[in-house]
């Protein structure tokens, strides 16, 4: 199944879109950027960093929570970014 085209103009696979959301679920040293955060509507990626929804594809959004969940980023229900004024580095 594909999935879009590259710049190059060669096609992308499922595959290859899932792997560009790769930086969603690695390890990192310090608290977590990226969270699962969960509405009364939907359950989203979200950046503490930038304090906003992560954009991801629609069709491949089940998956990339999948992984995510498997290597353990925290799931919330309550909002997970911060007031403004204060920054990523502030954040308990």
């Amino acid at each position: 199944m594909t999935h879009g085209i590259r710049r190059d103009g060669t096609m992308t696979t499922r595959a290859d879109s899932i792997e560009a959301y790769a930086h969603l679920w690695q390890a990192s040293s310090g608290p977590h950027r990226w969270v699962l955060w969960t509405t009364a509507e939907e359950t989203m990626v979200f950046d503490r960093e930038l304090n906003c929804p992560e954009d991801v594809d629609e069709p491949i959004l089940g998956e990339v929570m999948r992984r995510m969940r498997e290597v353990g980023v925290p799931e919330t229900g309550e909002y997970p970014g911060r007031s403004c004024g204060r920054s990523y580095a502030d954040r308990p």
